[in-house]
């Protein structure tokens, strides 16, 4: 839970998606692909949000998808990272963030027919509903 508070922290901090914001996190801590899916075992749901683990997880893998589309303008779908994060949108790994359909729907025409401001639009959604939301109900929590 740390390393995607750190991750998120980046992302208010940058405003958003704006690029390399997992340079912050260590891949041997916390790579992303490993908790897609991951289940708090009953009794420790109080101390760890599973939620956040698997929320926390998809936009890591958002910041490096976004990473290739800036960087490999021309080929962002050819390059290994991109086709990775697409297989594990594929074996329906990323359903925890709904938004990731439209998103990675935008990518099936290719680097030719890519709305960028459609892509950046929902990725503007995305931090803003589970990024900053997630802050904003943490501070709602607290009691006075």
């Amino acid at each position: 839970m740390a390393a995607v508070l750190l991750l998120y922290y980046h992302l208010v901090n940058g405003g958003g998606f704006t690029g390399d914001e997992t340079v912050y996190i260590d891949p041997d801590v916390f790579d992303g692909y490993s908790y897609l899916e991951v289940e708090v075992i009953e009794g420790y749901e109080v101390d760890i949000d599973q939620t956040l683990l698997r929320q926390g997880a998809i936009v890591y893998l958002l910041c490096d998808l976004n990473d290739m589309v800036g960087e490999f303008e021309e080929s962002f779908q050819s390059q290994d990272l991109t086709k990775k994060i697409i297989s594990a949108y594929k074996q329906c790994e990323l359903s925890e963030i709904p938004e990731i359909d439209d998103l990675l729907g935008l990518l099936e025409v290719g680097e030719e027919g890519f709305n960028f401001q459609e892509y950046q639009a929902i990725l503007h959604k995305i931090f803003n509903l589970y990024v900053v939301g997630m802050f904003s109900e943490l501070a709602n929590k607290i009691k006075p």
